[in-house]
């Protein structure tokens, strides 16, 4: 099989790689356990309701793995302060 070294490589530097997606999917659900920890932890102190807003926006954007969401809400909140 001549080829086969070619697609072990091209497995290797390819950014969808399984191994690829399943760090990144345990890296979302770590950092979005982290995350409900914190908001749970900030709505009873002194967070604020726009960083805790934006703390569930991550969280959520990290669970459907959705960058585009936090962008998006981000940015309208932005728009919303005029700032």
């Amino acid at each position: 099989m001549a080829g086969a070294p070619e697609n072990k490589e091209a497995a290797l530097l390819d950014p969808f790689s399984m191994e690829q997606a399943y760090k990144t999917y345990q890296d979302n659900i770590r950092r979005s356990e982290e995350l409900i920890y914190e908001i749970t932890k900030g709505a009873r102190g002194d967070v604020s309701e726009h960083d805790l807003l934006l703390m569930a926006v991550e969280a959520i954007a990290r669970m459907t793995d959705n960058t585009a969401f936090r962008k998006v809400v981000e940015k309208a909140l932005q728009e919303r302060s005029g700032s």
